[in-house]
């Protein structure tokens, strides 16, 4: 008798409707487990993204490593837009050359710590590799801009291990591993001669092989060996890097630029009360002076003492070398150079 009160008395109890409306989706789901360490790994190595993302990323995407890829790009995108409006005036300039030619491109970051960083290294030589795949062989004809828009929506390659992404995408999921606004800002290829010759670059300040704070380039067109002809590329793009010419010759300079410094000059000649001959002789002498600190090829040339302009160098090695070396083109990027007069005529 005793043992039959103490037996538990088990009935079944029916739940009410609404509270298995309420369990279903949860019964329904998945345990959250940790991603194993395998697949974290794997994660980290196609992507680069930061351990805590990577585990965040399979976690919402129940395991499945294309869809957790997918969710750190669209994190990276979303990233980037909270911090698309910070200032970005550091960064750094890379240079990719081929057959073709070479680019040069600048990206910008906030601090020039990240300019510093293995994954903005990748992603600048990444992005410079792209923008030369669009340089055509045997174009020539000096520089020529590169619409960075159109190298954004480009594909950059990511690594053996992981797939091709639009430049954009790639700049976003830097974003999000850096911690730091980053911005596409310019890019420009100068093609190597059509009429035979070499490109070559210095880079100034590198932080890595092709990249650096400044970076010079030259195209030059003769028929001489290739390997002096890069040698004497390399110099002349260290002259510039050091002199900073902003054009090749004195038909290259803008007119208006022209008209500006001769009206400044000639003001000068007129305030200084000498005759007039006395007045058109300063307004030349001082013509003559603003072409040979902005025309590269009257420059005295920087790298050697007593080598005369740049112009005369070119001469020596074109009797030295056995065939005419001319001067097509150059190129010169220093990073952040003029953002604060762009900002400045945004706001006006």
């Amino acid at each position: 008798m005793m043992r039959r009160l103490l037996r538990p008395t088990m009935r079944a109890v029916a739940m009410p409707t609404a509270c298995l409306s309420r369990l279903a989706p949860r019964l329904a789901r998945p345990l959250a487990t940790k991603p194993s360490t395998e697949l974290i790994k794997e994660l980290r190595t196609r992507t680069s993204a930061p351990m805590k993302k990577c585990v965040e990323a399979l976690k919402a995407s129940e395991g499945d490593l294309e869809a957790a890829m997918d969710w750190l790009r669209k994190s990276g995108v979303a990233t980037a837009a909270k911090k698309a409006g910070r200032g970005a005036n550091e960064g750094a300039v890379a240079v990719a050359s081929g057959d073709a030619g070479l680019v040069l491109v600048e990206i910008n970051s906030e601090t020039d710590f990240v300019a510093r960083n293995d994954i903005f290294h990748v992603l600048a030589g990444g992005v410079a590799q792209t923008a030369l795949s669009q340089v055509s062989s045997g174009g020539g004809g000096g520089p020529r801009e590169l619409d960075a828009a159109a190298l954004g929506a480009l594909p950059v390659e990511q690594g053996a291990a992981a797939a091709a992404v639009p430049a954009t995408e790639a700049i976003s999921m830097a974003v999000s591993q850096l911690g730091e606004n980053l911005v596409l800002r310019r890019a420009c290829a100068l093609p190597a001669p059509a009429a035979g010759g070499a490109v070559a670059s210095y880079v100034h300040n590198a932080y890595a092989p092709g990249l650096g704070r400044t970076v010079a380039a030259v195209a030059l067109r003769s028929q001489a060996e290739p390997a002096a002809l890069q040698a004497l590329g390399a110099k002349l793009s260290m002259h510039i890097v050091a002199a900073a010419p902003r054009y090749l010759g004195r038909d290259d300079v803008e007119p208006a630029a022209l008209e500006r410094e001769r009206s400044i000059v000639t003001e000068q000649a007129a305030a200084s009360g000498k005759p007039e001959k006395a007045q058109q002789k300063m307004v030349e002498g001082r013509l003559a002076k603003f072409y040979q600190e902005t025309c590269l090829l009257e420059q005295q040339y920087l790298i050697e003492e007593k080598a005369g302009a740049v112009s005369k160098v070119l001469e020596k090695a074109s009797k030295e070398l056995g065939s005419e070396v001319a001067l097509e083109g150059f190129l010169r990027f220093h990073v952040g150079e003029g953002i604060a007069a762009e900002a400045e005529g945004e706001s006006a």
